[in-house]
């Protein structure tokens, strides 16, 4: 993967419906197209840095370098550099705002605008990296230089980073546009309007369909494997099935069990401490399932928000710091005192200065816990405890017995441990709104629509049919 160049001033950025797709890729793509594209005119004077589409994968190297480019989208400040994990907890209870940019104050406190420059910048973001899947899975079946094996796998994982893109989405803003065709001109994204969340769901598994059957990749937990891709369908099928009236929602949580079960297969029981997930070099777990790499060129912009010695815009927050048990090992490693008394915890998580883990996309544990509360969903409350209770074990608290707890409060046993074990990995907005607490936890009920983020102006200006979320 190449550098991520993300200035973090999101007001910069080109509006997402307003890119061509002329450009992209940045140096590995490029450096590798330069030899296919050879130059040989000195008076030619088309930029290097862009290619039209007809040139921009025709063989085994560049369509390998293609779906570098499209993981490269990943390490934008905009999304897992930063903004994927930042936003989830900022908007809920677990962070607060401590520092001097505005728009992170409104997220903070639910008062979002629809210029919000985060919100915008994280959005462009994802749709920026699902058009490069989008020139992966259009394209590369049309050349025919491309050998079957690379055609395979490349394809597999476009499909898997488009619907990890799409479902991002979905969690944050509802229905959104589910482009399947790269841009090719501002027409193509001005005519978008917005699918229903259940269309993106529906266009999510059939891409992890794809994804499943294409992926070739078996080791490489920094690109998508089969593993990887069931237990993103296992956490896609969990989030569907508490969608507000979704009737099939039994069925939902027996196939993301189903999946869970498949992902967990003879690895089920967590044996990595709980601070070597986090290392600052990324080193590899066997927890791990998928990861985005970055390393002391290609930083990630985690710690320089969290911390005191960076930007100390967020940190932990009083109600985050106290729900955490005497001896949790999560906490230990997670949260530090920072020694100043008008700010006085640091999110230690991720603390590499410069950021330089790799960071955890979806992991062992999250894919525990999403079969803790299918089961419990289900009824199976004993066996439901037994598997929550092996994220308490890893982190050095006792087990919880089952005796006759009702099923709520198994379940509510459950969001706490995914708070606790997740915490500041962007999951606890999502996690609030799935279960419907998102407005009174946050105390919004004088602005409901906040529970959503708000479709960035400049796009819903230059595409008169994408319509805004209520409330903004």
């Amino acid at each position: 993967m190449t550098p991520s160049s993300d200035s973090r001033t999101p007001s910069s950025r080109a509006p997402l419906f307003m890119r061509l797709r002329h450009t992209t890729y940045r140096a590995t793509l490029l450096a590798t197209l330069v030899g296919v594209a050879a130059c040989g005119d000195i008076l030619n004077v088309q930029p290097v840095t862009s290619l039209p589409q007809d040139q921009l994968i025709v063989d085994n190297a560049t369509a390998t370098a293609a779906l570098n480019g499209a993981y490269d989208g990943l390490q934008s400040g905009s999304y897992y550099g930063l903004s994927a994990l930042l936003v989830g907890d900022l908007a809920a209870d677990n962070t607060v705002w401590t520092g001097t940019f505005q728009y992170l104050g409104e997220m903070a406190t639910n008062r979002m605008q629809a210029d919000n420059p985060e919100v915008t910048a994280m959005w462009t973001a994802i749709y920026q990296q699902i058009d490069r899947d989008n020139v992966l899975i259009n394209k590369v079946p049309q050349v025919t230089l491309v050998t079957d094996p690379v055609r395979s796998d490349v394809m597999g994982q476009a499909y898997f980073l488009r619907a990890l893109g799409f479902h991002n989405l979905v969690k944050f803003w509802g229905g959104v546009p589910i482009p399947t065709k790269p841009i090719n001109s501002p027409a193509d994204a001005q005519a978008y309007t917005r699918a229903t969340v259940n269309e993106v769901y529906t266009q999510i598994l059939k891409d992890l369909d794809s994804a499943q059957a294409l992926i070739r990749n078996t080791t490489n937990t920094r690109y998508a494997t089969l593993n990887a891709t069931r237990a993103l369908r296992a956490r896609v099928l969990f989030y569907r099935a508490g969608l507000p009236g979704n009737a099939g929602a039994a069925a939902d949580y027996q196939a993301a069990l189903n999946e869970a079960n498949a992902v967990l297969q003879g690895r089920d029981t967590l044996t990595v401490p709980y601070a070597d997930l986090f290392t600052a070099a990324g080193t590899n777990t066997s927890e791990d399932l998928f990861r985005v790499s970055f390393n002391a060129t290609e930083t990630n912009g985690i710690s320089n928000y969290y911390l005191q010695v960076g930007r100390a815009e967020v940190a932990p927050s009083t109600s985050i710091d106290q729900a955490y048990p005497a001896g949790d090992a999560r906490k230990a490693w997670s949260i530090r005192p920072s020694g100043n008394a008008g700010r006085p915890l640091n999110g230690n998580k991720y603390a590499a200065r410069p950021g330089t883990e790799h960071v955890h996309v979806i992991r062992l544990a999250e894919v525990v816990l999403i079969k803790a509360e299918a089961l419990a969903r289900l009824n199976r409350l004993p066996e439901a405890v037994a598997q929550y209770n092996k994220v308490r074990v890893r982190a050095g608290l006792a087990p919880h017995t089952f005796t006759t707890q009702t099923q709520q409060a198994v379940i509510d046993a459950i969001e706490l441990e995914r708070r606790l074990e997740l915490a500041f990995e962007g999951d606890r907005w999502p996690d609030l709104n799935r279960l419907g607490k998102a407005v009174a936890v946050k105390g919004i009920a004088d602005r409901p629509g906040q529970a959503l983020f708000p479709i960035p102006l400049r796009d819903t200006r230059t595409s008169p049919n994408l319509t805004q979320n209520p409330g903004y």
